[in-house]
């Protein structure tokens, strides 16, 4: 994993593509062709601009829509555990398509906004982080989404091979609490609970 222009880049699992950070529309033109934007809202907004070139087809550009100003949300490219796809977050949004197929046949990601991304190699599973749950994506689908963790926040504070620990937010108590999640299943120990009945 490494992070470029404030940009986190993971490569974890195969891929058959190649991913180029642009940082300036100028290298448009060397592409031959506009940018496709995702969403496509029908004018230009703010967007992680990268040059996308599969295996067998000629290189595009993909503009994906940052989901909030500032750098408080992170951004990535990951490389997905079915060895074709490629997520990108973008400041908060989650997107994940195949490159082939030109910014065609996108699919928003869940949670929104996005927090915190971690990857789990030996699972092949991906987990994203909102400010109160956590969901699991493997090759093809949703694999879990958390119970509610926390009351408005969660801090990754450590990752292991089976399970994420953490800080939530709890109101109740006015204090950040542990939590421990097992990535294989989405249960958890400790954390808020303020879905609980009291």
């Amino acid at each position: 994993m490494t992070t470029t222009a404030n940009v986190t880049i993971a490569r974890d699992f195969p891929h058959n593509y190649q991913v180029e950070i642009l940082e300036s529309t100028g290298k448009f033109v060397s592409i031959g062709e506009p940018p496709v934007r995702i969403p496509d809202g029908g004018e230009d907004v703010e967007a992680l601009t990268l040059k996308i070139t599969p295996a067998d087809s000629a290189p595009w550009v993909g503009s994906f829509a940052r989901g909030f100003a500032g750098d408080e949300l992170g951004s990535g490219i990951y490389a997905w555990p079915d060895g074709e796809s490629l997520a990108v977050v973008s400041a908060g949004y989650g997107y994940v398509l195949k490159p082939a197929n030109r910014g065609k046949n996108w699919v928003r990601l869940q949670p929104n906004p996005i927090t915190d991304t971690r990857v789990f190699a030996d699972h092949k599973l991906i987990v994203f982080t909102d400010f109160t749950h956590m969901f699991a994506y493997g090759a093809e689908k949703a694999l879990w989404k958390s119970e509610r963790l926390s009351w408005d926040g969660i801090t990754v504070t450590q990752v292991a091979t089976n399970h994420i620990f953490g800080m939530a937010w709890d109101a109740e108590q006015n204090k950040e609490v542990e939590f421990v999640i097992d990535v294989r299943t989405g249960e958890h120990t400790g954390g808020a609970k303020p879905w609980a009945k009291r």
